[in-house]
């Protein structure tokens, strides 16, 4: 009886946000290697933290959330130094 008492599910929130992250830095270093990726890169951004939001929505998770944000946040700042080095 002990051991059903003290099972506590895994949290996986370390691995959505992690995995999340990684595909986002995958898809930046693509985008950079060819000419106007930053549109491309923009693009995957914005479809990435909108799959992130509903995710959020529909799982009511709040890591999904907070991962949309990071992928804006992350990607906006990225996007941003990508066009000043063009520049």
């Amino acid at each position: 009886m002990t051991e059903e008492n003290n099972y506590k599910p895994k949290d996986y929130n370390g691995y959505i946000i992690g995995i999340n992250i990684g595909v986002l830095a995958v898809y930046t270093i693509l985008s950079k290697m060819i000419e106007g990726g930053v549109i491309i890169d923009a693009f995957l951004i914005a479809g990435q933290f909108f799959i992130c939001l509903i995710m959020g929505i529909v799982v009511r998770k709040w890591v999904w959330v907070l991962t949309a944000f990071l992928i804006l946040l992350i990607g906006f700042s990225t996007c941003v130094s990508f066009l000043d080095m063009q520049l």
